[in-house]
Order: structure tokens, then sequence, then C-alpha cells
């Protein structure tokens, strides 16, 4: 007879107490920012992967803060609205916390912050579903994938190309578009760039609106 598997009992409770505790957290700890930096920023964001918000984390501590997380978390920290506001003006904040939208804690100067926030460059590999910045064409013949091993083609044909083996070498019979400039890019065009280690991915952190939090001055950042 088959050996009788276990199943694991995964306690719905436990999970929910989890996500509870990691909202407050996230509540406590935009509050307590809100009390040690001077200046708020609601950003929006593109190309979000792990490292490089966590190169630039590190490189604007310990005088800025980064926030990306629920937006609606978020908003419960800042305030919905002024009655419930957590400082001067922070509902106004609130309202615009909504899509791919983070909140930045800062006692940097607001100018010098937003010049590191222009040039910070991490090229990344494409994740499905990125915008490409450029159209990539490969060109026929050996020279695309002369460094690949022979056993590749097949998996190569799996993803699109139109690929033949010539003397254990791959040849590309015909050009062929990686993906094109303003259009998203799919899981097989994403493969492809990875193979060919091309980076297209680059994190882009945008300032909308800033409030000072000493005075409660709000503007639309231009």
């Amino acid at each position: 007879m088959p050996s009788s598997r276990r199943v694991k009992k995964v306690s719905l409770t436990k999970a929910t107490k989890k996500t509870s505790e990691h909202k407050q957290n996230l509540v406590e700890n935009v509050k307590k920012g809100l009390k040690q930096y001077k200046t708020a920023i609601v950003f929006e964001y593109r190309n979000l992967t792990n490292n490089p918000l966590k190169q630039m984390r590190e490189d604007l501590k310990p005088n800025s803060k980064i926030f990306i997380g629920k937006n609606k978390v978020m908003q419960v920290a800042l305030g919905k609205d002024e009655e419930k506001q957590a400082g001067k003006n922070t509902y106004l904040l609130s309202q615009h916390l909504k899509g791919q939208t983070g909140l930045l804690l800062t006692n940097q100067d607001v100018d010098k912050l937003q010049a590191y926030l222009s040039q910070f460059d991490s090229q990344e590999f494409a994740q499905p579903g990125l915008i490409s910045p450029e159209t990539i064409i490969l060109k026929s013949g050996l020279e695309t994938f002369s460094k690949f091993q022979h056993t590749m083609d097949p998996y190569l044909r799996q993803l699109g190309l139109n690929t033949k083996l010539m003397n254990q070498q791959i040849v590309l019979n015909e050009d062929f578009k990686v993906c094109e400039a303003g259009k998203p890019i799919s899981v097989e065009q994403g493969k492809i760039l990875r193979l060919l280690n091309i980076k297209l991915g680059k994190l882009e952190i945008t300032p909308k609106f800033m409030l000072n939090l000493k005075n409660g001055s709000f503007k639309k950042v231009q």
C-alpha cells in the first residue's frame, strides 16, 4: 500500500494575526517617521525590484526613509481626512497614495534628494509587464548565439526564435525583434533578454507631492 502523506494544517488565525501585525507595524512606523523627519513626499515608482530598492534605501540612510506597502494602510497612518490626520495636512498626502506610489520621509535638502533620484542608475533584468524603453532587434546569422552551446537550440525555438543548427552552431535564420519601445515585455521576451544579458529594467522614483511636516505647507512637485 502507498505510504500516507501527512497533510500540514495551516492556521488561518495565525496567518491573519501576522498580516494584522504587519499592517499595524507599518502604521506605527509611518507615524513615528512623521515626527522624526522634516519633509514627506508621495512618489510614483516604476520597475520596482528588490536589489535597486535596497541600494537606494542604503544610499539615503540615515537622512531618509522609504515606505512602500499597502496604500490603504499608509493612508490610515497619515489620516484619510482632516479630522484623523496624523500631523498638519498629512491627509492631503493620503489622497494621492494610489496605484504604484510610496512615501518618502526625509531630512535631506529636497533639491539634493531630487538630483539623487533623477541620477540613480541600477539596471536589472526586465520583469514581465515592464514597458520596454527601447527596441531590441537580433540580427540573423551566427554571431548572436555564437557563445551558446548547440544544446540550447530547442529552447530558443520554444521561445519563438527561428533558429537551426549548422556545424554544431546556432544560426538565427532571420532578424528577430525581441521587444519594442513603448510596449510591455512578455514572459518569453524577458527570458530571451536574460539569456543575452540585456538589462532594460531601471528603478524610477518620481516625487509627485510634498508636505513640509513642520509648518504643513503642501505642494505639487513640478
